[in-house]
């Protein structure tokens, strides 16, 4: 009897890889060599799921940032206004060695994108979905008397998107700077500055 093959399985085997790859020697460094030597697969069978090197990387992109998305929601779950946005930025700064590894993921992709228009239209819609996020934290902070009156909303927005993409380009190329104190004040420092003086206790 034939082996049945999970291609939802192969496929995720060999995006890990990938990203393990680009972590470890950069992304100039993905030949189908090394995926073939990574994931234990032919040459053939990765082609089958990956034609080219841009379909690598895609994959590698979306496999960091729907992860970090469904940790988003799973962190934020029951909290709300400035306390989500919070567990929000904590899951998206680079703490920790694992946060910085997957920032030069993210830094290979927006490298390709900046030169390709069909990675940089993937890239927008899915960072689209982040500020939505971000926006709807921002909305309910306002809604609940959290936000300072001084706040506008769309600064706000681009004020934290700012940061978390600022962090990950800071845990590459000046990693000294990205440690956990520095993080978690940088944090700490954009909450105050949205909070209004009455919420400050809270």
């Amino acid at each position: 009897m034939p082996k049945i093959v999970d291609h939802d399985e192969r496929r995720a085997h060999i995006t890990e890889a990938v990203t393990n790859i680009i972590i470890r020697d950069g992304f100039d460094r993905v030949t189908m060599r090394e995926i073939a030597a990574e994931a234990g697969y032919a040459h053939g069978a990765i082609a089958r799921y990956f034609p080219d090197k841009q379909s690598l990387l895609t994959a590698a992109f979306l496999h960091v940032f729907l992860g970090a998305h469904d940790r988003i929601l799973a962190r934020t779950a029951g909290s709300r206004g400035l306390t989500a946005l919070g567990l929000m930025s904590r899951e998206l700064l680079p703490f920790e060695e694992m946060g910085s590894e997957i920032s030069r993921v993210v830094l290979s992709f927006w490298d390709r994108a900046a030169q390709n228009s069909e990675l940089w239209q993937l890239h927008h819609e899915y960072i689209v979905q982040r500020r939505e996020l971000i926006r709807q934290f921002l909305t309910e902070a306002h809604e609940d008397g959290e936000l300072a009156d001084s706040i506008d909303l769309e600064t706000a927005v681009n004020q934290v998107a700012a940061q978390n993409a600022g962090w990950q380009m800071m845990a590459v190329l000046v990693p000294e700077s990205a440690t956990t104190e520095n993080l978690q004040a940088s944090i700490d420092a954009m909450l105050a500055g949205l909070r209004a003086p009455a919420t400050a206790s809270r």
